[in-house]
């Protein structure tokens, strides 16, 4: 299994640490304590910092441009060196998996496996609350879940449907481009309430995002459909997460063959990115129908309030027009909880909710998260 962090410019070092790794760290920033449910108890995962000059990651000439279409072809060649070096690991079945902005990197990195004809395994793909490129539609699921989860008002809502598109005589709601308000100071003025929760990435949690994050959210996110920016507003009471730390720390950097002439400080999101949010309906589509993917699995935690949200997603499944195999069903953790809820579509795509997990499931969800790895590699069912 590959996993990617999104960002875009965000290490997958951050997943490895803090999400499904082997380990996760303590406070202090240098000490360890083992993750019970990490991934590498069902499966061998590479954690890949992706883009070249996130995290580790550099290339000689320093010269970076990196976009949508360079970042699949890199992780390709990555993966082709990989493979190389392990050839024993080759013949396994692979899955390609992932967050956030890896809504862009994961289809793409999956249709250059198939395009070029590659020897990779490739089975299937997991995309966890995926940035899938289409800004209007994400817009208005927006609206949608800040309505539903109490931080606008119905009075809000309507004034926000009234001033923030310029809807068509009978065009369904959500496919109103809401990327172009029809009285933007107004529309404006209306969507500073959808910003009262102090963490975009999981409304529930106290503590907030770190500030890395909410830079990202706000330079490329925010940009890229016309909303506004969240405040930083770091919790002071909160625990230190102490993983940058201790990836700085010179003994573990040996450890893992960082360049002793590379002196710049890791931290978990950066890097040069100028290619941003492709709209990967066509590339799913060629994967789903021209590639016979054996699966493709779009996952959501309900918390999430980022640009990448359940609603919008399960919209943009349901718009692929893939017929449903079964009902909307509730899925089941080891422990016999209701890990969330799944649909079933022809030609082996689903869509799955992660009850009670935000941007990041295996953070907040770490047992389900598992549960949820297992069924998409076929270790269990769904």
């Amino acid at each position: 299994v590959l996993w990617l962090n999104g960002g875009p410019g965000c290490s997958s070092l951050f997943g490895n640490l803090e999400e499904n790794g082997p380990f996760k760290v303590n406070s202090d920033g240098k000490t360890l304590v083992l993750n019970p449910h990490s991934w590498n108890t069902v499966t061998n995962v590479i954690y890949l910092e992706s883009p070249v000059s996130v995290g580790f990651s550099y290339k000689d000439d320093k010269q970076y441009h990196n976009t949508d279409k360079s970042t699949a072809e890199d992780n390709h060649l990555a993966l082709e060196a990989f493979f190389e070096k392990f050839p024993n690991l080759k013949k396994n079945p692979f899955y390609i998996t992932g967050e956030s902005y890896a809504g862009i990197y994961i289809p793409m990195l999956a249709h250059e496996i198939f395009s070029t004809k590659s020897t990779i395994n490739l089975k299937g793909v997991a995309i966890g609350n995926g940035l899938l490129g289409d800004a209007p539609l994400i817009r208005m699921s927006g609206y949608d879940f800040s309505l539903g989860h109490g931080f606008i008002t119905t009075e809000s809502y309507e004034k926000l449907i009234e001033n923030c598109c310029e809807c068509k005589s009978g065009e369904i709601l959500h496919e109103c481009d809401f990327t172009k308000p029809a009285n933007r100071t107004k529309c404006e003025a209306t969507e500073v309430e959808m910003s009262r929760s102090p963490n975009p990435y999981n409304v529930y949690d106290d503590c907030g995002a770190n500030s890395a994050y909410l830079r990202l959210f706000n330079k490329y996110y925010a940009k890229a459909t016309n909303r506004l920016p969240v405040n930083e507003r770091p919790n002071i009471n909160c625990p230190h997460e102490g993983y940058a730390d201790y990836l700085n720390i010179p003994e573990v950097r040996k450890a893992l063959h960082v360049r002793p002439e590379d002196t710049h400080h890791w931290s978990d999101c950066g890097g040069s990115y100028a290619g941003v949010s492709t709209d990967q309906r066509p590339i799913i589509m060629d994967l789903i129908n021209k590639y016979n993917i054996g699966k493709l699995v779009i996952f959501n935690g309900n918390f999430d309030h980022s640009m990448c949200d359940h609603i919008g997603n399960n919209r943009f499944v349901d718009s692929l027009a893939f017929k449903k195999d079964g009902h909307y069903s509730e899925w089941k953790t080891p422990d016999g909880f209701i890990g969330g809820f799944v649909q079933h579509y022809e030609k082996n795509l689903s869509f799955v909710l992660v009850r009670g997990a935000g941007h990041m499931v295996p953070h907040d969800k770490p047992e389900a998260a598992l549960q949820l790895l297992k069924n998409v590699i076929g270790i269990t069912q769904f």
